[in-house]
């Protein structure tokens, strides 16, 4: 989405849109948590402001999915999907580099990363059911799913963690800590490379400032 106007912001960045940049998310959405991070490494200038998703009426006309994380200007235009929020972040910034662009296996490493969080907050939103609407067979799949998932990423963790800071390490960092909140932390003890890795990673202001309550 083409802003009209522009700002900067107190990193210097120069940012299309004006100074009403909000980005809205939830306590625990791992997916908004990834598009605060990556803003703030970015060094762009919004707001996160924590919503209900559930009673935020308020977003229905600007995102009539009312999904978070929904970033918004001036109150008026929106961008949501996480995806679409970092390209738009990155071309914010001026840093359309830390994107995949056409390294289709890069791309490819997001998406696996964003289908193992999706796997895990579907595992999560299962388990909280009433006992009586719970499937066993539904959380035996996803977990299997999620480990299938991360014993991948540790056999191709040199690709992801090597090289210059981009996209992709945040999305890595935030489903790793996202599966220790809501899952389980055995998976360090089979991954030590993705351990080692993120634990160092976690230090990081953005992610420091984004982590959500025990």
């Amino acid at each position: 989405m083409n802003w009209s106007t522009e700002h900067r912001t107190g990193a210097g960045k120069t940012v299309s849109g004006s100074s009403g940049v909000v980005l809205y998310g939830g306590p625990t959405s791992p997916f908004a948590r990834m598009a605060r991070v990556f803003g703030e490494e970015l060094g762009l200038g919004f707001r996160y402001e924590v919503i209900d998703v559930y009673n935020a009426e308020f977003l229905d006309r600007l995102n009539p999915l009312r999904q978070i994380p929904t970033l918004v200007v001036d109150g008026e235009r929106a961008v949501f999907d996480s995806r679409t929020i970092f390209d738009v972040m990155a071309r914010w910034s001026g840093r359309e580099d830390v994107l995949p662009g056409c390294e289709d296996a890069q791309a490819t490493r997001i998406a696996l990363m964003l289908g193992a969080t999706e796997a895990c907050l579907q595992y999560r939103m299962e388990i909280v059911r009433p006992e009586g609407e719970r499937s066993r067979t539904v959380e035996e799949k996803l977990l299997t799913r999620l480990d299938r998932c991360l014993d991948h990423l540790e056999s191709i963790a040199g690709q992801i963690t090597d090289g210059p800071f981009r996209l992709e390490q945040v999305v890595a960092a935030c489903t790793l800590e996202y599966v220790d909140y809501r899952y389980a932390r055995s998976w360090r003890d089979r991954c030590p490379r993705l351990d080692s890795w993120s634990n160092a990673f976690a230090q990081r202001g953005s992610m420091v400032r984004s982590r959500p309550a025990e």
